[in-house]
């Protein structure tokens, strides 16, 4: 899927861009629209993600994502490894 077409699901399903809301209002929102908050935020995040594959790709390069926690991560973009070179030459 494209990054573009992720958004615009994200927009459909939190039309009301709840992710705006602070995160006072957010934690008092009733389950169902909490459900719809989490739904754009990780549909918004999974586009970004492609974006920056996309970006990653073009420069001939790869992206390194370390887990810091369960809910948190960093990420780098570095030489690709030439295990993975030989992949990327064979598509």
């Amino acid at each position: 899927m494209t990054p573009e077409y992720l958004d615009k699901l994200a927009d459909f399903v939190d039309p009301d861009h709840l992710w705006k809301l602070s995160g006072v209002e957010q934690m008092a929102l009733p389950r169902h629209r909490r459900e719809q908050l989490d739904a754009g935020i990780a549909l918004r995040r999974h586009a970004a993600h492609v974006r920056e594959l996309r970006a990653v790709l073009a420069a001939r390069k790869s992206l390194l994502i370390t887990p810091l926690s369960n809910n948190s991560s960093t990420r780098d973009v570095v030489d690709t490894p030439e295990k993975h070179a030989k992949l990327r030459k064979s598509r």
